[in-house]
């Protein structure tokens, strides 16, 4: 009939789709051996797409940490581009050996030390003590003058630790680097923010590797002609505080780091450590107390806690 438009007899519609069945058959057939030749295994391109997909999200991920502040904040705009930048900071007592080798540490021939009684004993062990070691806050590199400064204000009339004596030629120092340090929170017993005020809290200073390293001097006597006594000593760093307190409360305490100290001192200020702090390591005026272990030591200097600018000529280089 025309126009009739009856489906073709079954026979036919089956011939005509035995065609995409046998493409399907061939294709199942067929796939094992593309894999193989492709060097894959069944389920491998899968399991491969799904690691880029995670390797994708991880540097994602890596991406906003690095965006953070030390803090856990994010940067500033421009943090990066201006005065400041954060530096590495290290854990407690984890100072990263720079490979110096054991002959830029060595004993200091003929170095022996006497101790004090303390006034006062810290209230925590100094390893954790926020204000004895140093290795707890980190330090960021600023953009500040590296060198000597000049400012007002009155001066000590008895005279400060002077910094130009920790070197045996009593030089000025190339400062190689000013930084500041990091605030401390009690509440929490952690950093928290900076120090930006004074602008510099932290210099670096230039040193022969394997050069001695002396106690700044001072007018100050804290007994039998001694100066100072070692609040904290690690291999490669070293609290000294000109009162017979054991904190920084009151008196000055210099800081220094990135040194060996003479392992004699170091011996005796774990000894005493141990055995309550009832008595620590005492220094008299520019005694040898360990080594540069490297081109560079940082110094830091506080008064009654604060933290000063190590650069004041007036103070902690007088007469340079």
């Amino acid at each position: 009939m025309a126009g009739d438009r009856r489906r073709p007899p079954r026979a036919a519609r089956r011939t005509r789709a035995r065609p995409t069945l046998a493409l399907a058959l061939t294709l199942t057939l067929l796939a094992p051996i593309a894999l193989a030749l492709l060097g894959c295994q069944p389920g491998q391109i899968g399991e491969e797409l799904h690691a880029d997909a995670e390797a994708t999200r991880a540097d994602a991920a890596s991406a906003a940490a690095d965006s953070l502040a030390p803090d856990g904040g994010a940067h500033p705009p421009g943090a990066d581009a201006g005065s400041a930048s954060d530096a590495q900071g290290p854990s407690p007592d984890a100072h990263v050996d720079n490979g110096a080798p054991a002959t830029l540490c060595a004993p200091i021939a003929g170095a022996s030390y006497a101790s004090l009684s303390t006034a006062v004993k810290s209230d925590r062990p100094a390893a954790v003590h926020g204000d004895l070691n140093l290795m707890l806050r980190k330090q960021r590199a600023v953009g500040e003058t590296q060198g000597l400064v000049d400012v007002g204000g009155p001066t000590d009339p008895a005279q400060p630790p002077q910094l130009y004596s920790l070197f045996g030629d009593q030089r000025v120092p190339a400062f190689s680097a000013v930084y500041q340090v990091e605030a401390w929170d009690w509440g929490c017993n952690c950093p928290k923010g900076w120090i930006t005020s004074p602008p510099v809290t932290l210099a670096g200073m230039a040193t022969t590797p394997g050069e001695i390293l002396h106690a700044p001097k001072s007018s100050y006597d804290i007994g039998n002609g001694h100066t100072a006594l070692v609040l904290y000593a690690t291999e490669h760093t070293i609290t000294i505080k000109y009162t017979r307190e054991d904190n920084v409360v009151s008196g000055y305490t210099v800081h220094i780091d990135n040194i060996c100290v003479e392992p004699s001192l170091l011996a005796l200020y774990r000894a005493l450590d141990a055995a309550g702090r009832g008595t620590l390591p005492a220094l008299d005026p520019q005694q040898p107390m360990g080594r540069a272990r490297g081109a560079e030591i940082h110094v830091a200097i506080r008064d009654t806690g604060a933290w000063m600018d190590p650069r004041v000529r007036k103070d902690w280089w007088q007469g340079k």
